[in-house]
């Protein structure tokens, strides 16, 4: 049995629980002069406590650790409880054996020494702060990853209970004296059942979460299939029905009844046949002889009108024809004004800019700007399949740069400027 003054007894004891509690702040990342100033209190006043058996202030001071927590609501209470428990067993194991050995080999014989047992212990306590330090980024993966560990809680409870439970009677019974193998077994016993447990729960936990995380990818990935499949049986239905359209359209036509194909193709376009006049575009319209892109562009510019859109627009010379497709242009002016419109729409400050400019009879320019309200990264928005819009539904500036992509008649650019984007295309050649 250690024989100690009782100074050296309250002090020993003292400076063990601080040393516990300065590693469990490390582990935990809480160490500030606040708590390390309550942990002195709560040491004392534990040391302070009337008792014979010294062996259950680790198992007082773990409870001030979680009343701590219920107090404060932290959310990671349960896992600084675990913490707390394996912290407060397994320093105490080793302060009991460095102690015993340190007393029967060197200090049994002379009382005055006794204090090289405060020494040894801080010792332990240094190589404990090391340890700690390296494995703190490990704990907090762990709270990341294993938020609510009840089942380890469970766990680390029993053996810690266990462990108390075998100092007690170790302490009362003086078991160390007349049984140290059996004493030293028991501990070590407990340690590596308390780890080994503790481990397998990690792996064990980490294999459900990858299987959780492949069968969620899975639902996913069966999710996005069901999701494209329908939308490919909507694109499926709009062309047949366009088809359809189209080819009722072209009867009228044919029958001269012009009409009928107007009144079809507004019902189509979900668009009334009122006639409508805007002065501004109507006589910048009037320089655009191709019936087909006149049409297109004025039905785009009075939406813009019609949503209060502030609009500015310019055709600076009479154009009855242009290089290229007619198809690929109304595309490709299609995209960048509906664009240009859904950009704009719930802007504070919105404005868009049209341009058809003539530079000669094989090069023309059209732009199209609009206002921004948020940073834009210009090759990001180019890139396939990139769009803004929620689910990624919108048709997005990639595809006119994959429609004039190998086609000599077509080149386009977009540049930001001042919050404001501006999209160029060059229609040129015979």
């Amino acid at each position: 049995m250690i024989e100690l003054t009782v100074m050296q007894a309250f002090l020993a004891d003292f400076f063990n629980l601080v040393e516990i509690a300065v590693i469990y702040r490390i582990l935990i990342r809480r160490l500030s002069l606040k708590l390390f100033i309550a942990d002195l209190i709560a040491s004392f006043i534990i040391v302070s406590i009337p008792t014979p058996i010294g062996s259950i202030y680790p198992l007082l001071l773990v409870f001030y650790f979680w009343i701590g927590d219920r107090i404060e609501l932290f959310p990671y209470r349960i896992i600084n409880s675990i913490i707390a428990m394996m912290v407060a067993m397994i320093m105490s194991m080793f302060f009991d054996l460095t102690d015993y050995y340190t007393y029967i080999s060197f200090l049994s014989s002379n009382k005055a020494s006794s204090w090289i047992v405060l020494m040894n212990d801080f010792v332990i306590t240094i190589i404990g702060i090391v340890i700690s330090v390296s494995f703190s980024s490990k704990i907090q993966w762990f709270k990341i990853n294993y938020q609510r560990p009840i089942n380890l809680w469970k766990q680390v409870v029993i053996f810690f209970l266990m462990y108390i439970s075998l100092s007690v009677i170790t302490e009362k019974m003086h078991l160390a004296d007349r049984a140290i193998s059996l004493f030293l077994l028991l501990y070590l016993t407990v340690l590596v059942i308390g780890i080994s447990g503790f481990l397998r729960y990690i792996k064990v936990s980490f294999n459900t979460q990858h299987q959780q995380r492949l069968i969620d990818n899975y639902k996913a990935q069966i999710a996005s299939a069901h999701k494209i499949n329908k939308q490919y049986n909507e694109i499926r239905r709009e062309r047949h029905d366009t088809r359809n359209m189209l080819l009722s359209i072209q009867g009228y036509i044919r029958d001269h009844k012009d009409k009928e194909a107007e009144k079809l193709l507004a019902t189509f376009l979900q668009n009334d046949t009122v006639e409508k006049h805007y002065d501004e575009i109507d006589n910048a319209l009037d320089k655009i002889k191709i019936s087909g892109l006149h049409n297109l562009i004025k039905e785009k510019a009075y939406k813009i009108v019609e949503k209060g859109i502030p609009f500015s627009f310019e055709v600076n010379a009479e154009i009855d024809e242009l290089p290229g497709s007619e198809i690929k242009t109304a595309r490709i002016i299609g995209i960048l004004m509906d664009n240009a419109i859904e950009a704009t729409f719930k802007q504070a400050k919105p404005y868009i800019q049209f341009a058809l400019l003539k530079h000669s009879p094989e090069v023309y320019e059209l732009v199209i700007a609009n206002s921004i309200e948020q940073k834009l990264n210009i090759n990001t928005a180019l890139k396939f399949e990139h769009s803004t819009k929620e689910g990624h539904q919108g048709i997005g500036l990639s595809n006119v740069t994959q429609l004039v992509e190998n086609d000599d008649h077509y080149s386009f650019s977009a540049e930001v400027k001042d919050k404001v984007i501006i999209m160029t295309c060059f229609i040129q050649g015979k």
